[in-house]
């Protein structure tokens, strides 16, 4: 369950001070001492009570606060005040609309995680700034004994339910903490701070389905794995080579897949598309092989057609000639139009929007 820390310091401090502390400091969470300090400059950060107001005055009258160091525009309800760069942390607002709000009405919860149980793949600190604070409800797992494909069943231990309250900080731990958001009574706000490392990157996290207690989407997903397919899709043996090694051995298990599925996506038709998979199935991870043989009972269910297929961009799913019908029970068929079939959704590892990243 996310750890309350209590700090009660009474001063306060401007950001450019909190940051350089962090940054002379350092914010590593696996130490105790480290932990406290870092939960202290937040504290004191926090203490500041006209940091947000002043600089959300100022974005409204079209002035950019000389404090602000960016608007994370594909976030919601973030913004960024001290991005990383001048030490392993971030730090960030975030605003929390409540059910009578116009912006949930309007950007609906899941723009703000609300409902939604997750994971992160990294520690952060965050501290109720104003307002009666989110609600949450706690689970922690086992990160170790997941394997990481979308289905698998995981062990999600509750642990009640919490609320941001003002001046509260609350630690969640990497791979470990997981919570589901609710909204506030009324608008809240949030300050966070975040722990980053260079490792985090290739480090998976998931959205969880409770009802069922599984994973349902696995998070976390980075550029690299779309400079590679967009690499084997542009053609060329060096880029195919590059992506066979890195489908047999590369240590990142996300990796390996999205490699497979470059290659699958390159193949010309589908006898050769279920070649790459049953080479991904006997790759030697878990992850791979459970995804491979979903993908190739998905080419098998789709031969029953007679219609001719070929492969979708990067492997998403099968695309039809023009002219050609298709199967009413093709899988792949499901949700299609005009002429399209639809992505294979149920063998991807799909990459969840960015807005609840480094929020909380």
């Amino acid at each position: 369950m996310a750890r309350l820390i209590d700090n009660r310091d009474p001063t306060s401090a401007t950001l450019e001070e909190a940051c350089e502390a962090l940054a002379v400091w350092g914010f590593d969470p696996a130490e105790e001492e480290s932990l406290a300090h870092a939960a202290n400059w937040l504290r004191r950060l926090a203490n500041d009570r006209d940091l947000l107001g002043d600089m959300f005055i100022d974005l409204l009258a079209g002035r950019r606060p000389a404090t602000l160091a960016a608007i994370d525009v594909g976030e919601t309800n973030r913004i960024v005040l001290a991005a990383p760069g001048r030490g392993n942390f971030a730090l960030s607002a975030c605003i929390w609309p409540s059910t009578g709000d116009h912006a949930l009405r309007a950007s609906g919860p899941e723009a703000f995680n609300y409902g939604l149980a997750h994971d992160h793949n990294f520690d952060f600190l965050v501290l109720g700034y104003f307002g009666p604070g989110y609600e949450t409800e706690d689970y922690e797992y086992d990160y170790a004994a997941v394997s990481g494909w979308r289905g698998e069943p995981v062990d999600l231990q509750p642990l009640g339910r919490a609320r941001l309250e003002p001046g509260h900080i609350h630690h969640y731990r990497a791979h470990r903490d997981v919570h589901v958001l609710h909204p506030p009574a009324s608008v809240s706000a949030s300050l966070t701070l975040t722990h980053e490392h260079p490792a985090q990157g290739w480090m998976d996290h998931y959205l969880f389905d409770l009802a069922q207690g599984s994973v349902s989407r696995v998070l976390g997903h980075g550029p690299s794995e779309a400079f590679l397919q967009i690499a084997v899709g542009l053609g060329g043996e060096e880029a195919r080579d590059l992506a066979t090694r890195f489908g047999r051995h590369h240590p990142s298990d996300r990796m390996r897949l999205a490699a497979w599925r470059a290659l699958a996506g390159a193949a010309p038709g589908r006898a050769a598309q279920d070649a790459v998979w049953a080479e991904a199935e006997a790759c030697g991870s878990r992850v791979v092989s459970a995804m491979a043989a979903r993908r190739r009972a998905l080419l098998q269910a789709c031969g029953e057609t007679s219609a001719e297929v070929r492969p979708g961009v990067g492997g998403a799913g099968p695309t039809l000639w023009p002219g050609h019908r298709r199967r009413r029970n093709c899988p792949s068929n499901r949700h299609g139009k005009h002429g399209e079939a639809a992505p294979g959704r149920e063998d991807r590892l799909d990459c969840f929007p960015r807005p609840w990243s480094r929020s909380r």
